[in-house]
C-alpha cells in the first residue's frame, strides 16, 4: 500500500518540463558511461602495450633471447624513425597501399556481386558450390609465384593476387548473408507487390550487410597480406621487399619496424571499415 507524503515533506510535481528532463538526464548518463568505457578500454590497451615493451626489454636484458634475434624496443624505435624520415618510406608505402586498396576494391566488388547471385539463384549456387569450396581451400598465397610469372614483377601481380583472395572471402560471406534474410520478410515484401529490384535494394541488401562487412574486414587483412607476400617474393619496392632485405641482412630492428608500420596501417584500414559499417547499420540500433 502506497502511503501519502506527510505534511511538510517535499513533493516533486511532475510537469511537462520535468518529464522532458528525465530522458535528457538518462541520455547524459548514457553518454558519460560510454565515454568512461572508451577511456577504460584505451587505458587497458596502453597498459598492455607498456607491459609488452617492458617484457621485451627484460627478456633481452636477462639473456633469455639474444638481442641479435629480436633487438630492443629502443633500437627498433630509432630504426623506425630513421626509416620513416628516409627516402624509401614514401615510395614503399605508396606502392603497398595502392596494391592493397586496388586488390581489395576489385575483389570485394566482384565478390559482393557473385554472392548476391549465388544467394538469389539456388541452382547457380548448387552448380558453383563444389568449385568454390575447392578453390577456397587452396592456399592462394602460395600461388604468388605463379601470379608474378603471369603478370610480372610490377604491381599487377600483387593486385590480382589480392583480388582473387578477397573475392572468395567476400563471395562466401555475402552469400551467407543473403540466405540469412528471413523468408517471412521476403514473402511479406513480395505480397506487397514489390519488384525484384525493390526486394534487393530494400530488403536483401540491407539484411545481408552485417555478413558483407564481416567478409570485407577479413578481406582487407588478406589483401594486405597478399601484397606483402608478393613483394617478399619479387618486387622493386614495398614493405614486403624491406622485410626480405632486412631479414637477409640480419637486421632484426628493421624487420620489427616494418611490422609495426604494417600493423598501424591494418588497424587504420579496419577502423575505417568498422566506422562505415556503423554508419550504414545505424538502423539496427
Amino acid at each position: 500500500m502506497t502511503s501519502l507524503p506527510a505534511r511538510g515533506d517535499s513533493v516533486i510535481e511532475l510537469t511537462p518540463a520535468n518529464t522532458q528532463e528525465i530522458p535528457a538526464r538518462r541520455g547524459q548518463g548514457g553518454m558519460q558511461s560510454k565515454a568512461g568505457h572508451r577511456t577504460l578500454v584505451f587505458g587497458l590497451r596502453l597498459l598492455a602495450l607498456v607491459v609488452a615493451l617492458i617484457c621485451w626489454e627484460l627478456v633481452v636484458r636477462v639473456g633469455l633471447i639474444p638481442e641479435f634475434y629480436i633487438s630492443r624496443p629502443y633500437n627498433v624505435l630509432l630504426f623506425l624513425i630513421g626509416y620513416v624520415t628516409g627516402p624509401q618510406f614514401v615510395p614503399d608505402s605508396m606502392t603497398t597501399i595502392r596494391e592493397t586498396l586496388a586488390g581489395f576494391v576489385l575483389g570485394s566488388t566482384f565478390g559482393i556481386l557473385g554472392g548476391l547471385l549465388l544467394g538469389r539463384f539456388t541452382l547457380l549456387e548448387l552448380v558453383a558450390r563444389p568449385y568454390v569450396a575447392a578453390i577456397q581451400s587452396l592456399p592462394k598465397v602460395a600461388l604468388a609465384p605463379m601470379f608474378i610469372l603471369w603478370f610480372g614483377l610490377g604491381s599487377q601481380s600483387k593486385i590480382f593476387l589480392g583480388a582473387v583472395v578477397v573475392f572468395f572471402i567476400v563471395l562466401v560471406s555475402t552469400e551467407a548473408g543473403v540466405r540469412a534474410v528471413e523468408r517471412d520478410i521476403l514473402m511479406t515484401t513480395r505480397a506487397l507487390a514489390a519488384t525484384n529490384r525493390q526486394l534487393y535494394l530494400k530488403v536483401v541488401l540491407p539484411g545481408s550487410l552485417p555478413s558483407v562487412f564481416a567478409g570485407l574486414r577479413l578481406g582487407a587483412v588478406y589483401a594486405l597480406l597478399a601484397s606483402i607476400v608478393g613483394q617478399m617474393i619479387a618486387a622493386r619496392e614495398g614493405w614486403g621487399l624491406r622485410i626480405t632485405y632486412y631479414s637477409q641482412t640480419f637486421e632484426a630492428a628493421g624487420v620489427f619496424s616494418i611490422l609495426i608500420i604494417i600493423g598501424v596501417f591494418a588497424s587504420a584500414f579496419g577502423g575505417i571499415l568498422i566506422y562505415a559499417e556503423r554508419r550504414l547499420l545505424r538502423w539496427q540500433d
